[in-house]
């Protein structure tokens, strides 16, 4: 006897005319998009009770008063990451498998698919025994299931499900729309979908030297409307920057990189979550690379913009051909209030936070125009400044030496650092106007 013939308390009713089709199918798309699973997961702090309920009923075989909200919660509980594989509960999860086999009730069958896709994990004996369960079951499966298993004829391949549409994502034009109309309304899932990313990505590796694929995997990774996908985004990042580690891509799809993966993920150098946190140091190099020569010429061109000085043009060729060169290992900027309204101005146009970030100089009074550009150059630290501010060479070993990265700095506390006002600045400090011969002297002294 099967669990559905067991459980009692459900009402019958006769069937109503049906509203006219496309009205129907608008009507499900707002349902699916606002709550995709009919069963939502059970809050960690739950899941052991249900579990525990569920086992009860099946060791008792008292199926009294018991809903089909506590059998599909307690599944989802069941064949989550801590408790698929506890032995004290495979008679429960053995009960699970059986019951898939026999099952005619729909609404049953297709929480369990559900928690399927969800927990999906190949070759995994609680993904197999699952699969096997379901293909017995396939033809009572509703529509929607129906529907993605004609798309996805391999989906119960319980070894290469995911390959499978991982391969139906790379003939996507459109990852994200397209499996919604397949019948996976939530694509950046776990499970089965977390894996399928994973060879999506690996399909599209190759291409990712070519602005179009470029597109399309971050328009995955950050489809309109929707949150940016953050598991598996390491590995999405390493393919994107992968192709650079010893090669330069075009300058337009250097900064259309580099501002996309900031507005996504955060800068980096000031916010490394688990996204960055999961590159390899070659590919976490490039990331910081670009971000360096960025920071180099949107600090130029700001200060450019805001001081008409004669000055400029020779500053800006000196050091971005050091960095050309290599030699800049890291940038940092802090803008004055009126370089942070000319930086805000000029990335006006930007998707999200997607310009480097940047710390402010809070000097007053005739420096409160002034804006800092800092430099890691090997066991350096270099400030070079606007507005006639000299610029400043330090021993990393300065027990004051400027740090990168921080959100303020006083150009005036940095400036008589190395003055030490009543003994000769030490050896490891450096300073410079820029005066005839100023690039020979940093050059020296770098």
């Amino acid at each position: 006897m099967s669990l559905s013939d067991k459980m009692s308390g459900f009402a019958h009713f006769e069937m109503t005319a049906l509203p006219a089709l496309n009205r129907l199918v608008s009507t499900t798309d707002r349902i699916f998009s606002r709550w995709p699973d009919t069963v939502k997961n059970p809050p960690e702090s739950d899941r052991e009770k249900l579990v525990r309920e569920m086992q009860a009923c099946c060791e008792k075989d008292d199926w009294a008063g018991v809903k089909m909200y506590l059998v599909t919660s307690a599944a989802r509980a069941l064949f989550d990451e801590e408790r698929r594989s506890r032995s004290d509960l495979a008679g429960l999860r053995q009960f699970y498998f059986d019951e898939c086999k026999i099952s005619t009730r729909p609404s049953f069958l297709n929480a369990m698919f559900s928690v399927y896709l969800s927990t999906y994990v190949s070759g995994a004996d609680h993904t197999r025994e699952l699969a096997k369960a379901l293909t017995v079951s396939v033809e009572r499966l509703g529509p929607r299931w129906a529907q993605l298993i004609a798309a996805i004829p391999e989906i119960l391949d319980a070894d290469q499900a995911h390959e499978a549409l991982g391969k139906l994502m790379y003939d996507m034009d459109d990852p994200w729309t397209e499996l919604n109309r397949v019948g996976l309304r939530k694509p950046h899932d776990a499970g089965l979908l977390a894996h399928a990313h994973l060879a999506f990505v690996n399909l599209i590796r190759p291409g990712l030297k070519f602005r179009g694929e470029m597109e399309r995997l971050l328009s995955w990774l950050k489809p309109d409307g929707h949150e940016t996908k953050t598991a598996g985004a390491a590995e999405a990042i390493e393919a994107l920057l992968g192709h650079w580690v010893n090669q330069a891509p075009a300058a337009d799809d250097l900064t259309y990189l580099t501002e996309n993966l900031i507005s996504l993920y955060g800068d980096p150098r000031v916010s490394r979550g688990i996204a960055w946190n999961g590159l390899s140091e070659p590919a976490l190099n490039v990331i910081m690379r670009w971000l360096t020569g960025e920071n180099i010429r949107f600090f130029l061109d700001v200060v450019s913009a805001v001081e008409d000085n004669h000055m400029w043009a020779p500053r800006k060729k000196f050091w971005l051909g050091l960095h050309r060169q290599g030699r800049i290992d890291a940038a940092w900027v802090a803008f004055s209030p009126r370089g942070a309204e000319e930086a805000k101005r000029k990335t006006a146009g930007s998707r999200g936070n997607a310009r480097p970030g940047y710390g402010h100089q809070i000097a007053g009074g005739t420096r409160s125009n002034t804006s800092l550009l800092i430099l890691q150059i090997g066991r350096k630290i270099v400030i070079e400044g606007s507005h006639n501010y000299k610029v400043h060479v330090f021993d990393h070993s300065h027990p004051k030496c400027p740090k990168l990265y921080q959100f303020s700095y006083d150009c005036e506390d940095i400036r008589l650092i190395p003055e030490w006002r009543t003994m000769p600045p030490p050896p490891t400090t450096h300073v410079k106007a820029h005066q005839s011969g100023w690039e020979g002297w940093v050059l020296e002294h770098i």
